[in-house]
């Protein structure tokens, strides 16, 4: 018999980051099924204010990675646990700087990545998602 895998939506700690729910999407910032968590692409929103971040790329990826660090602990998880990040750049003249800026939140052992560019909506630079091991 088939273990039937329960399917547990994830609420970030901090509600500023459920940008999901506050743009009114049809999505939810996260889900658990078993070991497994995967989070929506994340987009550069100031934790304090809940307002995206616009500022240079540097920023816009690091303040994406620190709310990603953010939701994957309310989810009882860490980037440590990451096993799989995709990474959209708006511009792919950007890749170098995100990858310095990646570098700091990875430094060793990083997990799977696929990095690409298309044209992101409300003038955000990046979106990052990614999967990682429940902790």
């Amino acid at each position: 018999m088939t273990e039937k895998l329960e399917r547990v939506a994830i609420t970030p700690r901090n509600p500023l980051l459920n940008a999901s729910r506050a743009g009114n999407l049809p999505h939810v910032p996260g889900i658990r099924v078993g070991d497994y968590i995967f989070l929506s692409g994340m987009v550069p929103v100031d934790p304090q204010t809940g307002e995206r971040s616009h500022g240079p790329i540097a920023e816009q990826v690091r303040l994406t990675l620190s709310n990603m660090a953010q939701m994957l602990e309310s989810a009882g998880s860490s980037l440590d646990r990451a096993v799989r990040v995709h990474v959209v750049l708006a511009d792919i003249s950007d890749m170098a700087e995100m990858d310095r800026v990646y570098r700091e939140f990875f430094p060793v052992d990083p997990p799977a990545r696929t990095a690409w560019s298309m044209q992101l909506r409300f003038g955000n630079g990046c979106e990052i998602e990614c999967v990682a091991l429940a902790g």
